[in-house]
């Protein structure tokens, strides 16, 4: 999502220029080099703080680890006079903050009252945080997620005698639901249907791919492993359904992007899922943990050839109305400009 905003703000000369910093490291694997990395963002911060030359410090923060190292970038902000945008992405945002002692969250909160704004990508998030996180409705913002247009897959449907294209992305486990399609696929409903069910993603994946083999399904199901984003959206051109039936969720990018590749989309009305996936009119959602309902979801489209094209063409209109890179950056913009007009 920070690519996707740099590139835009560059390539649209957009005001005032964007400087990217990492505060992680360029893996979520190798933990060893995170500290050397948010050293290093301290210190940007720092020395651009000194010199005066941050008009925001816009800060992406998930939850766990991301949180302490967001929370003191926070601190330091605040205490160089520079305004800072807290922007929410964590999927397990939900479980860390109910599993917390009475400590942390007070010390959570001690960072959200410190921003002087908090973005969030939905209107369930925009709930949450004012009903358990007692934050003031003025102060959190929603701004969507938002991807480049790749333009629609390059096949409306499936050839005679060639099997549907089910595309799954994400890291493959529990909180992504990923055995529940297993399952779903597996049901004696589906076996007559000529179907090919792509998962792209690291994680869990040898695990998975032994429940393929066990449910009878190993020759109908390709694990790819994690792969790079292009290869991705190459994969999203060729598909002719996208699923994603997790349990918890911020807005994924993956789902935006298969709407943009006009793809119709079956998934769980979890996290702000529910903004973009319409039920019956850009997609299907199927309660999470449900292999039955999203079976029956599968069926449907599986049956119906029409039906996926009429959702996908929804599903794309409704991306290219509210969720292109070019409209989060408009929002993203105007909660700048209203925090530092609300400040002169």
């Amino acid at each position: 999502m920070a690519r996707y905003m740099l590139a835009e703000w560059e390539q649209t000369g957009r005001q005032p220029p964007i400087k990217l910093i990492n505060t992680y490291g360029p893996s979520l694997q190798n933990i060893r080099t995170m500290p050397f990395y948010f050293a290093s963002a301290v210190a940007t911060v720092l020395a651009y703080g000194v010199l005066q030359r941050v008009a925001v410090l816009h800060l992406h923060m998930a939850e766990y680890g991301s949180v302490l190292r967001k929370g003191l970038l926070t601190y330091l902000g605040k205490a160089l006079g520079i305004t800072v945008v807290i922007h929410m992405h964590g999927a397990k945002f939900t479980t860390m903050w109910e599993t917390a002692s009475p400590n942390r969250k007070s010390a959570m909160l001690a960072v959200l009252r410190r921003a002087d704004a908090i973005i969030v990508l939905g209107e369930f998030w925009r709930k949450y945080l004012m009903d358990h996180l007692d934050q003031p409705a003025a102060k959190v913002h929603v701004v969507p997620n938002g991807v480049p247009d790749l333009g629609p897959s390059v096949v409306s449907s499936a050839p005679p005698g060639k099997p549907v294209c089910i595309l799954f992305a994400g890291q493959v486990g529990q909180r992504k639901g990923t055995g529940d399609l297993l399952d779903a696929l597996a049901r004696p409903n589906l076996r007559e249907f000529a179907w090919h069910l792509t998962v792209a993603g690291g994680g869990e994946v040898d695990s998975h791919r032994a429940k393929a083999q066990q449910l009878g399904i190993g020759d109908r199901v390709t694990f790819l492993g994690w792969i790079e984003l292009n290869r991705v959206s190459q994969l999203m051109r060729t598909a002719h359904i996208f699923v994603l039936p997790s349990y918890q969720e911020g807005l994924p990018m993956a789902i935006i992007e298969a709407m943009a590749s006009a793809l119709p989309v079956v998934s769980t009305p979890v996290g702000s899922i529910p903004d973009i996936v319409r039920d019956g009119e850009t997609g299907l959602l199927v309660p999470p943990g449900d292999p039955s309902a999203l079976s029956a979801a599968f069926l449907r489209l599986l049956e119906s050839p029409v039906l996926r094209r009429q959702l996908g063409a929804s599903a794309r209109q409704l991306y290219l109305c509210d969720f292109t890179v070019s409209a989060m950056c408009d929002r993203l913009q105007a909660v700048f400009h209203s925090i530092n007009r609300s400040k002169l």
